[in-house]
């Protein structure tokens, strides 16, 4: 006797299957709108609470949001006009001295050194050791640029994403009434909901970062410049860039501040690795609870995870998103486990 059922698959089906494939190949296609969108709906959660702020003190909306940009740009433009000078300047200095042979012997004396330390030190090891910090060095400074300009995504990706935030955040509730557009009226409520508690935790996020990022600025311009590192500014500024990658940022931004600790001394090296091993430390046991407490609540290796797959799909900026995409859907996790839980409570009674 056949154990072997029929198994009937309606054409509606089929067809939704199809639908839904041909959704996510044209969502894929037009990821880079889609990040653009994501960084303003971030941007708006940032900016909402401010607003809403100037709002009830009976200060028109539109003139609210505008007064949020004015100084949001005055402070970005205000520190791009006093750091943009000598951060070019190193610039220059970093790539000039790359390109001399100097360089790579003040690294190659280093090992030398090292050498008198080691008992197991050779000529391979040293010439190893030297193609591995040119190399690394040269694929350090061209991903900073690159993460640098995709970041940024040009002047004019720049702007659109200040029109859509303004957009987003004048037109109050306007992303709420369009989702629950989209949503059965008996769902609404519990939509409406969620994307308050999605908006809020994202807005703690974003600020929080910008938090940490300047905190982690100070200290490495501060603790490189009382090393003597050159390029202590560019440095900083790149550990401050990276801090938005929970985990892996500060990992690499240490990378180019140790190869160039090391071009000059090696022991200075030891030192710069040392201060980023500190930093990291405060932050993690004292900066991040302070700043932001239990904000975004992921568990370490769900963010990695996040950061590793968001940079696969999209780049640097998918990396960056990675983690509030990952809050958003955290929060849904949350308030669908918490309204089981709910449930069973209420069956046990």
């Amino acid at each position: 006797m056949s154990n072997f059922k029929n198994v009937s698959i309606s054409t509606g089906t089929i067809v939704r299957v199809i639908v839904i494939f041909l959704l996510l190949g044209f969502l894929f296609l037009i990821k880079d709108v889609l990040a653009l969108l994501f960084i303003a709906i971030v941007l708006s959660a940032a900016f909402d609470p401010m607003v809403d702020w100037l709002q009830a003190r009976r200060i028109p909306r539109a003139l609210s949001i505008l007064g949020v940009y004015i100084i949001f740009l005055s402070l970005v433009a205000g520190t791009i006009f006093l750091i943009s000078g000598p951060v070019v300047e190193q610039i220059k200095e970093v790539s000039r001295d790359a390109n001399t042979a100097q360089f790579y012997q003040k690294i190659e004396e280093g090992f030398k050194n090292l050498q008198q330390l080691s008992f197991t030190s050779s000529e391979t090891q040293q010439a190893t050791g030297l193609s591995f910090i040119s190399s690394g060095l040269s694929k350090a400074t061209n991903g900073i640029f690159s993460f640098v300009v995709s970041l940024f995504g040009g002047v004019i990706s720049f702007f659109i994403i200040l029109v859509i935030t303004f957009y987003l955040v004048v037109e109050e509730d306007g992303m709420k009434r369009f989702i629950r557009s989209m949503t059965p009226s008996r769902h609404q409520p519990y939509v409406t909901q969620l994307i308050n508690k999605i908006q809020h935790r994202m807005g703690y996020w974003l600020r929080g970062q910008l938090i940490l990022s300047v905190i982690v600025f100070i200290l490495v311009y501060l603790g490189l410049s009382i090393i003597g590192i050159k390029y202590a500014l560019i440095l900083a500024l790149v550990a401050g860039l990276f801090e938005i990658i929970p985990y892996l940022g500060p990992l690499m931004s240490a990378v180019p501040a140790i190869f160039l600790a090391y071009a000059q001394d090696p022991w200075r090296a030891l030192a710069v690795l040392g201060l980023y091993f500190v930093i990291q430390q405060a932050e993690n046991q004292l900066i991040v609870p302070k700043v932001m407490g239990k904000i975004v609540g992921l568990n370490p290796i769900i963010v990695i995870l996040s950061i590793l797959t968001g940079a696969r799909l999209a780049g640097p900026v998918g990396a960056i998103l990675a983690v509030p995409v990952a809050t958003a859907f955290a929060v849904y996790f949350e308030d669908l486990l918490s309204r089981k839980t709910k449930q069973e409570t209420k069956l046990a009674k």
